[in-house]
């Protein structure tokens, strides 16, 4: 089987991130992340406030006191057409047929989160429909759960590690002790977790989500490639794939 949808959920501080993105770069798949969907979406006219809301599931206050302020935020008229919002270029890695997707399919503003969720859900779906792309985050796994020519990846790593890993990363802005480098990592899992239960009803490191699991305790970035690779090329084909 050709895997032509591969998507990617990792523990932060894991190296699932740039895992992700070789990969995309190696078979010559696009590469979608949060950041690129949020964009896209962000372009169809969804408030950022009802985007910021996603990375925080965790903090239950935050995310009562968000859904409150949407309720007062006054719709778009209907009159008005993706076509006339404000827009900006989008990554490279996502070109105009994404852009365009979001803006013709989904309306400039819902009035709950749960209609987020799914504006974000009809956007990966239809990528999975076109098919040669990497998916990162989001919940891919769940809602593409058994899609032909679908492959589903979980990095995962030892706590110590990601914890060590957060500290001297990119992400680590703001972080200037090993307490705050955890309560990073926690919150994170815990965000991670909740979105999943939340929107999509499962357990975020069930082993029978995923079609292969990698540890990088052991494993180097090109020894995961390698294994990843292998996996893919092995794999067996779904009903219909």
């Amino acid at each position: 089987m050709k895997a032509t949808v591969i998507t990617v959920s990792r523990q932060k501080g894991s190296g699932g991130n740039p895992i992700a993105l070789n990969l995309a770069q190696t078979l010559g798949y696009r590469f979608v992340d949060r950041e690129s969907i949020h964009r896209a979406a962000l372009e169809a006219g969804v408030p950022e406030v009802a985007l910021r809301e996603l990375e925080y599931e965790g903090q239950r206050d935050l995310i009562e006191r968000i859904l409150d302020r949407l309720k007062t935020l006054p719709p778009i008229p209907a009159t008005v057409q993706p076509s006339q919002l404000p827009r900006e270029p989008l990554p490279p890695s996502l070109g105009l047929p994404f852009g365009s997707l979001i803006s013709a399919g989904v309306p400039p503003f819902a009035s709950t989160m749960e209609d987020y969720v799914r504006m974000l859900n009809l956007v990966m779906s239809e990528l999975a429909r076109q098919g040669q792309v990497v998916i990162a985050g989001r919940g891919g796994q769940a809602l593409l759960r058994g899609w032909p020519g679908a492959f589903h990846l979980l990095v995962v790593a030892p706590f110590p590690q990601r914890v060590a890993a957060v500290m001297a990363g990119p992400s680590a802005t703001g972080i200037a002790t090993e307490a705050q480098a955890r309560a990073r990592v926690r919150a994170s899992d815990e965000a991670h977790r909740d979105f999943l239960r939340r929107y999509h009803h499962i357990e975020w490191l069930q082993p029978l989500h995923y079609d292969l699991v990698l540890n990088t305790a052991q494993l180097s970035p090109a020894a995961a490639a390698e294994v990843l690779l292998a996996a893919l090329e092995r794999a067996k084909a779904r009903p219909g794939g």
